[in-house]
């Protein structure tokens, strides 16, 4: 996978200096296990909370996940992850998703990040 990715990478000249990675620099691998992950993550029974003032600042400050959305509407911690959803003010056609999901590793590390419209079926909003 590693090679293919380099392959693509050279005929998109994403390697040239002056050209800014989309998101937060991820692969296309790490986009194709993002949204694996997050396919398992609409299934599971989750119930959402509430965040507090202080935690929305926090994940506003975050120099990664507070580029991606404008408020952090739900938090849940799920086998150690945190996991967070922002809501946009803008979005729909030609603008991305309402809401951007990210499951955070308690080192930091994003586990998964997805973007999507719809409310999961399985999730309990808070």
């Amino acid at each position: 996978m590693a090679r293919w990715t380099d392959c693509l990478r050279a005929l998109l000249h994403r390697d040239e200096p002056g050209i800014d990675p989309d998101g937060f620099g991820q692969s296309l691998a790490d986009d194709l296990r993002f949204l694996h992950r997050f396919r398992r993550c609409r299934r599971r029974a989750v119930t959402w909370r509430t965040p507090t003032a202080a935690e929305r600042a926090a994940i506003d400050r975050d120099p990664v996940i507070g580029r991606f959305g404008d408020d952090t509407v739900a938090l849940a911690q799920v086998d150690g992850r945190r996991w967070i959803v922002r809501d946009r003010v803008w979005h729909g056609w030609p603008d991305p998703p309402e809401f951007a999901f990210f499951a955070v590793e308690p080192d930091g590390a994003i586990w998964a990040g997805a973007d999507f419209d719809r409310w999961p079926a399985a999730w309990r909003r808070p």
